[in-house]
């Protein structure tokens, strides 16, 4: 059946790859699809012109920042402070939570529900009361995907108002959802309790499509070369310890590839690591950030892919970065921190790479050594790497479980209205 379908993200199509693959999967399944996001970051505006040209779906982005909508701007940002202010307050707290759980809620709210749709789907925790008013609006089906535990963002031991507002938002919107979809296991395990259904997962991967022609053959000079990217190089993603890990080898031994948008002053603070460590400051080369579509061809030219996270949250501990995906699709080794999402992920695609404890880098030093000396080991890494994404970790199957899920949801929905 063809349905008209509402997409709602409280980020710009650019910053968000994951609802643009499901942009692209619901049309390609012959739906009317609509894309509603909201400004994120002034890079993503030139990226959004060339990412929705020629798309099968439209997409439009509400405009808050303070450039462009300087009224909105100050507005939302005072209401946001008031609101989150106001959650201890059971009757008020109730009113402003939208407002408290994202700062463009309730904009995003008035804009989604003036679009009619058969299905209203809401990435990222703000955009779920906007999702839910237009299908309540409009009685239609919601749903709801979990790329991150939201409340497990936070701290153990944080009891803010930011906390709790997240807290409350996930048990007030979740149980009103016909589905929810999960980008991992222990996500889906987590929002178990408060969805109607247990949620489906639905893995952070990437077509077939982006892999390269055929499987990277790796470095042949003797040298290890490291990969990481991100939109942002900063504090507290492991990368400190990667450089102290470097600096116990021989020079030349190992180079560090980063890739993305430097956080303010961690070029200099990286730096300062590297000398502490007595690295040369010339083997951590930076790369310029790029096109979305391209980070998996990207990624094969290097031999190791890493996966640094610290595991320090809830969220971050359960979690499956789209690194490791993205690595499994170009044919690179995954090294990983050993946090319990990535451990999972390793044990379902065995052969693909390899885990060293958070925070240990003399252990972590360790292994680049074995890595740099075992140039026939990485080899055979690689060709499981590029096995796995092939068969299994590729958005042309997950893609198949999403359209499943909202055919499902929707055919559900036509055959209630029928029988009533």
């Amino acid at each position: 059946m063809k349905a008209s379908i509402c997409i709602v993200t409280t980020g710009q199509p650019s910053t968000n790859p994951r609802a643009v693959k499901e942009a692209d999967a619901l049309a390609a399944a012959g739906h009317a699809v609509r894309l509603i996001g909201a400004q994120w970051a002034d890079w993503a505006d030139e990226a959004d012109e060339k990412l929705l040209a020629g798309r099968a779906w439209h997409g439009e982005v509400l405009r808050w920042k303070r450039a462009d909508a300087p009224a909105r701007f100050w507005w939302t940002r005072g209401r946001h402070r008031a609101a989150r202010a106001a959650i201890g307050w059971p009757a008020l707290g109730r009113a402003l939570l939208p407002a408290a759980t994202s700062r463009i809620t309730p904009e995003l709210t008035t804009l989604a529900r003036r679009r009619r749709a058969d299905l209203f789907i809401a990435h990222n925790l703000g955009a779920l009361p906007a999702a839910a008013a237009a299908a309540a609006r409009w009685g239609a089906c919601l749903g709801f995907d979990a790329e991150d535990l939201h409340s497990g963002q936070f701290a153990a031991a944080d009891r803010s108002a930011a906390w709790r507002a997240t807290c409350q938002a996930e048990r007030t919107w979740i149980p009103q959802c016909d589905y929810v979809t999960a980008a991992a296991p222990g996500i889906a395990a987590a929002y178990a309790p408060f969805s109607r259904r247990p949620p489906t997962l639905i893995r952070n991967v990437f077509p077939l499509a982006d892999r390269p022609a055929r499987a990277p053959g790796g470095s042949t000079d003797g040298r290890l070369r490291l990969y990481w990217f991100s939109q942002t190089i900063g504090p507290n993603r492991g990368l400190e310890e990667v450089v102290r890990a470097m600096g116990r080898l021989p020079d030349g031994t190992v180079e560090l590839h980063l890739r993305g948008a430097w956080w303010d002053r961690f070029e200099d603070t990286l730096a300062g690591v590297a000398r502490t460590a007595g690295l040369e400051r010339t083997r951590i080369v930076w790369h310029s950030p790029s096109d979305p579509g391209e980070m998996v061809r990207l990624a094969a030219a290097w031999d190791i892919g890493l996966v640094t996270e610290t595991g320090e949250t809830n969220n971050s501990n359960l979690a499956q970065s789209n690194k490791a995906y993205t690595y499994l699709l170009a044919g690179v080794p995954i090294l990983s921190s050993d946090t319990a999402g990535h451990v999972e992920l390793l044990a379902e695609a065995p052969g693909a790479g390899w885990t060293y404890p958070r925070g240990d880098w003399p252990a972590l030093a360790e292994r680049f050594a074995r890595l740099a000396g075992d140039r026939a080991g990485r080899r055979q890494a690689a060709a499981r790497a590029w096995s796995w994404g092939e068969v299994r970790f590729n958005w042309d199957v997950e893609a198949q479980k999403l359209v499943a899920e909202v055919n499902r949801v929707l055919g559900d929905r036509q055959r209630a209205s029928v029988a009533s």
